[in-house]
């Protein structure tokens, strides 16, 4: 039995936790086409061929731009620090950008932690494109302890990463029962879901806008348990529009929210949901912290 850590790491929107959900066949990390969609390191835990695998998806490393931005950048270079490899996520069907390059700097200030590239997306890449990505990379970004070519969302090349993740593992380790694929609290996975259908509901601004968290839970033990949800957003504008014309896009997302959460438990539930406003939330310390994003203190 070997087991070990892997922070899964890139900028934002690069394939990260769709990559993650695939390796560990089961959803722990939401998705959308929303750059800054996960705000927190989500373990996904694989057993497979007698190892176990643990992987961090973290959220998209970048130059924050208020304290909720600089609460999911530091998350992710904290993890590079206590890994035992790093996976840099790389859109092979996109130029590598300054941001890449960001990243890459603060994956050498973890000088001792082996590093595996992923070219992501080759589904999207001809065999010319791909060469010349080769290239670029070394160019811009220098060499890696391995590169795998893979495509998350089609599952393509996942045997490979493995592979190559393999001599980073410690052996005679194993840290969570074979059963477990992640170790994310359940109050945690309903409150991402409900924001995972929030995200793919609205456009624009909105999705960095808004939080979600659980007011109240009522236990029925002969009936179905209830689930008082907050949606906080900044603005009253943005109220309107997460609520939806007579109520249709609030109405949408919980049914689709409350189906994917059924799912999960095992059990119906009844999910009420609510819109508050908060001005400027991701700005202010206190209700970060209360929402359970831990920031560093001055």
């Amino acid at each position: 039995m070997k087991a070990g850590f892997i922070a899964v790491v890139g900028r934002p929107n690069v394939g990260k936790s769709t990559l993650t959900n695939k390796l560990v066949s089961e959803k722990v990390a939401i998705v959308s086409d929303k750059a800054g969609t996960t705000r927190d390191s989500i373990k996904g835990i694989l057993n497979h061929g007698g190892n176990q695998y643990i992987f961090i998806d973290t959220p998209g490393i970048h130059k924050p731009k208020h304290l909720l931005g600089e609460h999911m950048t530091s998350v992710a270079i904290q993890t590079l620090k206590e890994v035992e490899v790093i996976l840099f996520v790389l859109d092979g069907s996109q130029e590598i950008s300054t941001g890449d390059q960001f990243v890459m700097e603060r994956i050498e200030e973890a000088r001792n932690t082996p590093r595996v590239l992923v070219i992501n997306k080759i589904d999207k890449m001809s065999d010319e494109a791909m060469e010349a990505k080769r290239a670029e990379i070394e160019e811009k970004l220098g060499k890696f302890d391995g590169v795998v070519e893979l495509s998350a969302e089609y599952a393509l090349g996942l045997p490979k990463l493995l592979t190559a993740l393999d001599p980073y593992l410690e052996e005679g380790m194993m840290y969570y029962p074979e059963d477990m694929y992640t170790d994310m609290p359940m109050y945690k996975i309903i409150t991402e879901t409900v924001r995972e259908k929030l995200l793919h509901k609205t456009r624009d601004e909105i999705p960095h806008s808004i939080a979600v968290e659980i007011v109240d839970v009522v236990r029925r033990p002969n009936g179905k348990d209830r689930y008082d949800i907050n949606i906080y957003v900044e603005r009253s504008s943005q109220k309107g529009i997460v609520i939806g014309q007579n109520g249709k896009v609030l109405k949408e997302v919980g049914i689709e929210a409350r189906r994917d959460i059924e799912e999960i438990l095992g059990k119906k539930i009844y999910m009420n949901l609510w819109v508050k406003v908060k001005e400027k939330w991701r700005k202010k310390k206190p209700f970060l912290k209360e929402m359970g994003y831990h920031l560093d203190e001055d």
